[in-house]
């Protein structure tokens, strides 16, 4: 999150994590409806920031909506926040899961660079090429 948004959030930062880890529980367990609802609460409180797109992508690709979670991880909000190479891995985790490994090699070579900065996002790419049958 930028430091400009910060003070104008209707929720303190301890509150916005909760409801992002919540979202990520219920969508996990197939209540991806009740994560859906928190992370749209989250975008309406917090509408200038990327964490509630990452979090409704989720809820997309668990959903089966690929090319709608693409679609909320290619918005310029997440490709230009400190979220990015997070949104990257979520859109590898969306190809894989579409069952499109051509696509999920493509895009990782076309991002690899960006994600030597980030070592998490990076284990999970390499993870889920690792997958690949």
């Amino acid at each position: 999150m930028n430091s400009t948004n910060a003070s104008q959030s209707l929720l303190k930062k301890e509150d916005r994590q909760m409801f992002v880890e919540l979202g990520i529980v219920a969508t996990s367990n197939f209540l991806s409806w009740e994560g859906h609802a928190l992370f749209g609460q989250l975008l309406l409180a917090d509408p200038a920031e990327a964490y509630p797109r990452l979090g409704l992508a989720y809820c997309k690709m668990m959903g089966g909506q690929f090319e709608e979670a693409h679609k909320l991880l290619k918005s310029s909000i997440v490709e230009n926040s400190s979220f990015k190479d997070y949104a990257l891995a979520l859109r590898g985790l969306a190809f894989h899961l579409a069952k499109q490994p051509e696509e999920l090699v493509k895009f990782f070579k076309s991002s690899e660079s960006s994600l030597q900065e980030n070592l998490p996002a990076l284990g999970m790419f390499k993870t889920l090429l690792e997958s690949l049958p």
